[in-house]
């Protein structure tokens, strides 16, 4: 049900296009239930992306949970500085690593993942 929802959000996102090419293809979000990743080649993209999310949002009586959201980088200037980027008037803190789906990201050069965590419990 929560997808016929989120469907309008998906596409105003999609419209933006401000996400990254691959190929053809713009990858800019991932969804899995009510778990949503932005990709952005810049952080003023990325804030683009969540004013329209945030608008979406209102309209379907839901917010950003910003005490649960996390914004990270990856790519050469990775360990920089970031600009804020700002949900309910609270921004939305710049770590270093992250969960997503029990796959946990780190900040680097290059996009990794890790599973060690996921191993090391099995």
């Amino acid at each position: 049900m929560f997808g016929i929802f989120i469907d309008d959000l998906v596409k105003l996102v999609n419209k933006a296009n401000g996400g990254y090419r691959i190929g053809a293809c713009c990858a800019l979000n991932f969804l899995y239930a009510d778990d949503v990743i932005l990709l952005t080649p810049s952080v003023s993209t990325l804030q683009t992306l969540v004013n329209i999310c945030e608008l979406e949002l209102v309209d379907l009586d839901m917010a950003i949970n910003v005490k649960k959201s996390a914004c990270i980088r990856f790519g050469l200037r990775s360990k920089n500085t970031c600009a804020n980027v700002v949900a309910a008037g609270v921004s939305i803190a710049w770590v270093t690593s992250t969960r997503y789906l029990r796959v946990y990201f780190k900040s680097s050069v290059r996009f990794k993942c890790s599973l060690s965590k996921n191993k090391a419990g099995f």
